[in-house]
């Protein structure tokens, strides 16, 4: 399987992030933000997407968006 530079910089994001203590970043260029306090900002391609309330609420919407991108397709 050979990835693209583009694939490889999002793996390396995701793994230099793996351990934080606020946030997260996946493998598809999905991001979490600490925002507002305790809010997490959930970020796809540069925009915002949905502003949530922790951090679990915040990765269940990105796989959630990630099984609605595929549908539209």
């Amino acid at each position: 399987m050979v990835m693209t530079p583009d694939e490889k910089e999002l793996r390396a994001i995701a793994r230099f992030y793996k351990d934080a203590k606020e946030g997260f970043a996946t493998n598809d260029g999905y991001y979490g933000v600490p925002s507002d306090g305790k809010k997490i900002a959930v970020i796809h391609d540069g925009e915002i997407l949905k502003f949530c309330r922790n951090q679990s609420s915040a990765k269940n919407f990105v796989t959630q968006h990630k099984k609605s991108k595929r549908t539209k397709k």
